[in-house]
């Protein structure tokens, strides 16, 4: 089975990356690779997310972008307060952070994963579901994000999809409202 924008279901569907100036780091993918258009969300974390199973307060800016069907998502924090970002940050510097799952009953498998040894280090609800990030032990390259598999996460990564195919460079940067529903 496959998602609506080409991935399988039981495939990573985002490559994510750590960056000191989002916008800098738009216009490399953008520029060298020819990845766009970018969906920002300027601010977004801080209240009603948690980190560490404390309440989060650390504030970062996103944006994604599609290279054929997988998915690029570039972070920026905004602060310093403590976050998994200013973690890896301090822990490698900026890069590879995570990679992304969507599935279909997200609780039952952080569930069968903190079974197994993982860690949550962060949660917090977007439009489509619970978000997840998991630390996936010493030898993991990055954090395993695993989102909701939901109609609205569905709607929102086959909207940034559709955008790249055939994108012909107008508009590299749109808000991510954009790719709501209505």
């Amino acid at each position: 089975m496959e998602f609506p924008f080409g991935q399988p279901t039981d495939a990573i569907i985002q490559v994510a990356y750590t960056v000191p100036d989002l916008a800098a780091g738009v216009r490399w993918w953008t520029d060298e690779l020819g990845v766009g258009p970018w969906f920002m969300n300027e601010r977004i974390g801080g209240e009603g997310s948690t980190y560490r199973g404390e309440p989060g307060k650390a504030e970062f800016a996103l944006a994604l972008a599609f290279s054929g069907h997988t998915m690029v998502e570039l972070i920026q924090t905004l602060d310093d307060e403590p976050s998994i970002y200013k973690d890896a940050y301090e822990r490698h510097g900026y890069g590879f952070h995570h990679v992304a799952k969507a599935v279909p009953n997200v609780r039952e498998e952080v569930e069968r994963r903190e079974a197994g040894g993982s860690a949550v280090r962060f949660h917090d609800v977007t439009p489509g579901g619970d978000v997840y990030f998991l630390d996936a032990g010493e030898d993991a390259p990055g954090m395993i994000e695993l989102v909701q598999d939901s109609e609205i996460t569905r709607e929102i990564f086959t909207g940034a999809w559709r955008a790249s195919v055939d994108w012909d460079g107008s508009r590299p940067l749109r808000d991510f409202a954009e790719l709501l529903p209505a």
